[in-house]
């Protein structure tokens, strides 16, 4: 009994030693279509975006939770070129039942984006107009690359939008999917 409860404490207390911060960078096609279509399935690919975000944990929340911040640049080429910056707050949880012989993590962020030059999504007939700050939302799931120490591949969602009417009521204005590689240190 007291080995089964040192096995369940002992990964909790080494996760809670780690640094928690990892760079990560990453592309995918963009689609400007709205959030609700893309999740319909009809992602209309019209530009790429590559990304690097810094995440970092705030707080070990404990059962695998982690409170975490994210800072992250992007650049949208193949089509409307411009960049971007995000700063959010999310949550990680990183205690998968395979996690001890795979690591793997899946993380969601929001906050405030801010672009320069973005696209002008709607025509000025529509109340349309360019949207600099809007709000992001990310989410990542990243695998540990087998064979080696603090290195993942990730998938990772990117997108921009209104949130609802809280920044905007008409900007849906970008969503990435896309494929990277992070580093934890």
């Amino acid at each position: 009994m007291l080995a089964a409860a040192l096995a369940a404490v002992l990964p909790l207390s080494a996760h809670a030693r780690e640094t928690g911060w990892s760079v990560s960078l990453y592309s995918g096609p963009a689609t400007n279509y709205y959030f609700t279509d893309f999740v319909a399935g009809k992602f209309h690919w019209q530009n790429a975006m590559v990304g690097v975000a810094l995440d970092g944990r705030l707080a070990y929340l404990g059962w695998g939770w982690s409170l975490m911040g994210e800072a992250q640049l992007t650049q949208y080429t193949l089509g409307h070129n411009y960049q971007s910056a995000a700063l959010g707050l999310g949550f990680e949880y990183n205690q998968f039942s395979w996690s001890r012989t795979l690591p793997t993590s899946f993380s969601v962020y929001m906050g405030p984006s801010y672009a320069i030059n973005p696209p002008q999504q709607y025509p000025t007939s529509q109340r349309g107009s360019k949207k600099n700050l809007l709000n992001y939302l990310s989410a990542e799931f990243a695998v540990a690359v087998p064979g080696t120490t603090g290195w993942d591949v990730e998938f990772r969602t990117y997108h921009r939008s209104g949130a609802w009417g809280f920044y905007s009521l008409d900007a849906d204005e970008s969503t990435m999917i896309g494929l990277g590689i992070r580093r934890r240190f």
